[in-house]
């Protein structure tokens, strides 16, 4: 008897813990205040639906740091940092032209991601002609290490 009593209440705790995270929401600060923005460009989509737990990692991670910079006062030419970010559901194309069109009406002067190898191969050269830094979290082609050709790219994973 107490082992079916034990069952029903794990049961309601396996209930109460899914419902919990499935449908857990965190409302982060906008930052349209600055005019010095990071692209955070991610693999899947920007919402809770559609993001893989890595993805929804990566984005919290950003997003923290984001509001860690503002906490801590930490500035460019005297403004705070805010970002922009962009979901390209690991297609290069999608990244390219997010990334074209947020430079073109931004003052872009980070990228962090992309989150694929295949998208920091077209990302990385593209951002170096502009001078714009770009951090992959994920990226781990042992190509992406050549200075001549990344100049601008760094990684905080190992190839």
């Amino acid at each position: 008897m107490s082992s079916l009593w034990s069952l029903k209440w794990l049961w309601v705790y396996l209930l109460i813990g899914q419902f919990a995270i499935l449908n857990v929401r965190t409302a982060w600060p906008t930052s349209d205040f600055t005019n010095i923005q990071l692209l955070g460009i991610f693999g899947n989509g920007l919402n809770m639906n559609d993001s893989t737990p890595g993805t929804l990692w990566a984005r919290a991670m950003f997003n923290a740091a984001m509001l860690l910079s503002q906490q801590y006062n930490i500035t460019i030419d005297g403004q705070f940092i805010g970002s922009h970010l962009v979901a390209s559901g690991g297609i290069t194309m999608n990244a390219l032209s997010s990334s074209c069109l947020l430079i073109s009406t931004a003052n872009i002067v980070g990228i962090v991601g992309p989150t694929f190898s295949r998208e920091t191969q077209v990302i990385a050269p593209f951002a170096a002609q502009l001078s714009i830094p770009v951090v992959s979290y994920s990226a781990t082609d042992p190509g992406l290490s050549d200075r001549g050709a990344y100049p601008t790219f760094y990684r905080t994973v190992p190839s």
